[in-house]
């Protein structure tokens, strides 16, 4: 039988704030939250989100300032052009560092984690870990259960990473491009296709100066028109 492929980036949709608060409501297994608030704050894929170890979250009882990845546990890590390919040391925010706490008193209380586990452990699979399509399955259950629309997937969480991070930068597209650690920023910039209720809002706000007084119209009408027909008067000429 065929393997059937998961949805990508061609298909993931940028989840708004407000459907992220509906979305992580339907996850009440915490394990299955940090998956989500991971991507959401850090931009890792979800294949990059699977292989952490407690180890690069944890010290102690304390979650870790700075999450390091190394590069063979990155996308073309393992490739022949692997030199090409950085490792990566994102700053971990206070929602992460909260969801990583809730995780770990789940699995451990207040015991010492392993830190060469998983995190993100599961005991429906060898090695004991979450597959991409389980993490798919989990994501896009639980936004049915919130009554989302189509589209929301783990990749989603990244796109929507790369949206937060290019409006907290004025539009900072190498900013995003570093942060998403891509190569190209023609590739960033397939993260940042605008969606379809911003461009309405874009034409909408159009009209918004528009004043409705008929001699404020007027005057602002007449005027380039004035000089547009003096200047045509002046360039005129009899062959014309």
């Amino acid at each position: 039988m065929a393997a059937v492929s998961l949805p990508g980036m061609s298909t993931a949709r940028y989840i708004t704030p407000a459907e992220r608060q509906r979305l992580l409501a339907e996850l009440p297994n915490p394990r299955d939250r940090l998956v989500a608030i991971i991507g959401f704050n850090t931009g890792l894929r979800i294949s990059e989100i699977l292989s952490l170890r407690w180890k690069q979250l944890m010290r102690g009882h304390e979650p870790m300032a700075y999450l390091e990845v190394p590069r063979r546990f990155l996308k073309g890590g393992r490739a022949r052009t692997k030199k090409r390919v950085t490792s990566r040391r994102i700053p971990l925010n206070a929602a992460v560092a909260a969801a990583i706490k809730e995780w770990a008193f789940a699995r451990t209380g207040s015991g010492p984690l392993p830190g060469e586990r998983f995190v993100f452990s599961s005991r429906k699979r060898y090695p004991g870990v979450l597959s991409r399509r389980q993490a798919h399955t989990i994501i896009s259950e639980a936004a049915h259960r919130a009554g989302l629309a189509p589209g929301v997937a783990p990749h989603g969480l990244r796109r929507s990473y790369a949206g937060d991070v290019y409006a907290a930068t004025g539009h900072d597209l190498l900013a995003v491009q570093s942060l998403m650690n891509h190569r190209s920023c023609l590739t960033t910039a397939l993260y940042l296709k605008p969606r379809q209720e911003e461009l309405d809002q874009v034409v909408l706000s159009l009209g918004a100066g528009v004043v409705d007084s008929d001699q404020n119209h007027a005057c602002r009408i007449s005027a380039p028109c004035h000089f547009l027909n003096n200047s045509a008067m002046r360039s005129a000429s009899p062959s014309s």
